[in-house]
């Protein structure tokens, strides 16, 4: 499957990536590891997650974040953007 990003999608990582390089030196790169392992991990399985609304959200394993994605079809993922758990469920709805 082909993926595509929402021009917003960098802005949620780079934020997130700010964040936590402030916290720990290096954690920054442990959670962009974690991203792109989830990212892989829907473009290998992309109807693993449930969908809501019509986009599914992937739960990474060590950092309070989801990835939400959306299939627009049988060749394409579009991820939406990369929110934090506490942030407003509504946070990037918008986003198409």
């Amino acid at each position: 499957m082909k993926l595509e990003y929402h021009p917003h999608t960098v802005d949620d990582l780079n934020n997130a990536e700010i964040h936590y390089n402030e916290l720990q030196l290096g954690l920054s790169q442990a959670f962009r590891i974690e991203v792109l392992k989830t990212i892989q991990r829907i473009k290998e399985r992309p109807y693993l997650y449930a969908e809501t609304n019509g986009v599914r959200r992937a739960l990474l394993k060590s950092f309070p974040f989801s990835v939400v994605y959306r299939i627009l079809d049988d060749e394409t993922i579009r991820v939406l953007l990369v929110r934090h758990h506490k942030r407003h469920p509504g946070f990037g709805s918008e986003r198409r």
